[in-house]
């Protein structure tokens, strides 16, 4: 059933790019992924291949299903280009290989053009200018300022590619949160990207561009606000979001698409242009085509991804503990936690924020983990939702509500772990109730609430705006009854940095990451 639904998927697609180069002089098709997270194998996935609105488990992406479909669509159209949106140096391959391994087998499985994303400086742009030894595709890095770096002479500022007469210039956008979502510190942003978008577009056109691709590593939504702003740009092939936009945005001339995540779809995008070559933006057309094993593997890149994976330790060591860690659910749920802290202060330090508030549940493994090696199964077990961390800011008077929500989850996954805060629960006092997303009954057990200024504790001001992060959970799915933060909350945004990728960068950079003794930051009194 799968292989069959697959063929007519794969058939339809390409009749539908046949079509297109009927009705017009040319097409030019740019296909490929973003965000694919490290994901060399095929993994499981719930996903509605048959249309039917019923998702079923099944094997997608995996880099050799990947190389057959990229080769087919090359036969099918020679005037394809294979892109990538970054964010792909993560997991246990980035980790045992230190990007080799991904990078070399994306090259060998057609990809042709790399505009990076936040995670590929994860270790260090010299890690990454390493791993592109072994690269035939091209590097893009328009807006990045890499002189300082082992980078330098890596990556191009933008690429125009002739393909059958068609002058097609591409540049490429990183997220303007490049410096606080990655430790990377000689890698520097020259502009923001507007303003990189509109020198890309007046020099790619000087130059004779007929159309312009922009390579984008900053988000659907961004995308979208970038094409209200900055005219000229035929196609945004963007990253960062990991989405799979149900149908192709347009905007004004520009039409804008996702490559969403872990390769389990691949993004087809065909550019039909008119006889004096310019582009039919109207006619833009996208297609997704799932990829699954019902595929046959691309038999050499299977091989090699299975030499690497006889290369794997059973378990990853990432760095040591010199103190256990101590996530059984009492201590995350009804005390303050030693882990919770330290992973909580990393964050309010990365993120240079006022607050961090994590509810307990977030945090999970459920045991106690001894004292030595700290390893990728470890950290996967305790981020085992992939929860991104938001910022956002909240005004202080919210508070006092927040964390009577939280005095009233005492014992269970909505007992908020903190930092750059500490307050006091008195269990015996009248508890919080909620109906419908409303506090119907105002709690009075918590009080001494206090955040740290400058080095000191400080009363909690209500009518400051303070900067806060938290997680996707709570946030914006208002998870445990936290409804505060999306209602009253501004400037919301999302970091896509997962709990496990913030810990794992510390470890790779410090080597020894242990919890320190309470300090008393959550006192509970029974």
């Amino acid at each position: 059933m799968f292989k069959k639904s697959l063929k007519n998927t794969l058939f339809f697609s390409l009749l539908l790019l046949s079509t297109s180069a009927m009705a017009s002089n040319k097409v030019i098709t740019i296909a490929g992924t973003a965000d694919l997270q490290g994901m060399m194998e095929a993994s499981s996935q719930k996903f509605d291949l048959d249309g039917d609105g019923k998702k079923e488990k099944i094997m997608m992406g995996g880099m050799a299903y990947l190389a057959t479909v990229y080769k087919q669509l090359k036969k099918e159209n020679p005037n394809t280009v294979i892109v990538s949106t970054g964010d792909d140096l993560m997991n246990k391959y980035f980790h045992t290989y230190k990007g080799k391994a991904i990078l070399s087998l994306m090259s060998d499985a057609g990809y042709e053009l790399y505009a990076f994303g936040n995670h590929e400086f994860d270790k260090g742009s010299k890690i990454l200018s390493e791993a592109l030894d072994d690269t035939a595709f091209t590097s893009i890095c328009s807006d990045l300022d890499v002189s300082n770096s082992a980078l330098k002479g890596k990556c191009k500022p933008y690429i125009i590619k002739e393909i059958d007469g068609v002058k097609v210039g591409f540049f490429s956008l990183m997220t303007e949160d490049l410096p606080l979502v990655t430790s990377e510190k000689a890698v520097k942003i020259i502009s923001d990207n507007v303003t990189t978008a509109k020198i890309m577009v007046k020099l790619l056109r000087e130059q004779g561009a007929h159309l312009i691709v922009a390579l984008s590593h900053i988000g659907y939504k961004q995308d979208r606000v970038l094409a209200k702003q900055v005219k000229g740009i035929d196609l945004i092939f963007g990253g960062h979001s990991h989405e799979y936009v149900k149908k192709i945005g347009r905007i004004n001339k520009t039409a804008i698409v996702n490559g969403g995540e872990q390769g389990i779809q691949i993004i087809k995008v065909d550019i039909p242009l008119d006889k004096d070559l310019k582009v039919l933006n109207k006619e833009i057309k996208m297609t997704k085509i799932p990829v699954t094993d019902a595929l046959k593997a691309d038999q050499k890149i299977e091989e090699r991804v299975a030499k690497y994976q006889a290369g794997f330790p059973a378990a990853i060591v990432l760095g040591q503990t010199k103190t256990p860690w101590n996530l059984s659910s009492d201590e995350m749920r009804k005390n303050e936690s030693t882990v919770a802290d330290m992973i909580n202060d990393l964050m309010r330090e990365k993120f240079k924020v006022d607050v961090v508030l994590n509810n307990a549940g977030a945090f999970r493994g459920s045991k106690v983990y001894a004292e030595g090696n700290v390893t990728d199964t470890m950290l996967k077990e305790i981020d085992e939702f992939g929860n991104y961390a938001y910022m956002l800011k909240l005004k202080g008077k919210y508070f006092k509500e927040i964390l009577e929500r939280s005095a009233a989850s005492y014992g269970e996954g909505g007992l908020m772990q903190v930092s750059g805060l500490k307050y006091r629960i008195i269990l015996p006092k009248q508890v919080q109730q909620m109906k419908d997303r409303k506090v119907i009954k105002p709690g009075k057990r918590v009080d001494n609430i206090k955040v740290l200024q400058e080095g000191k504790w400080v009363d909690l001001d209500p009518k400051k705006e303070y900067s806060i992060l938290s997680n996707s959970f709570i946030v914006n799915h208002e998870g445990d009854g936290y409804f505060w933060f999306k209602k009253y909350g501004t400037d919301l945004k999302n970091t896509y940095t997962t709990f496990y990728s913030i810990i794992a960068e510390v470890i790779d950079t410090q080597k020894v990451l242990s919890p320190k003794a309470k300090d008393g930051r959550l006192e509970i009194v029974h």
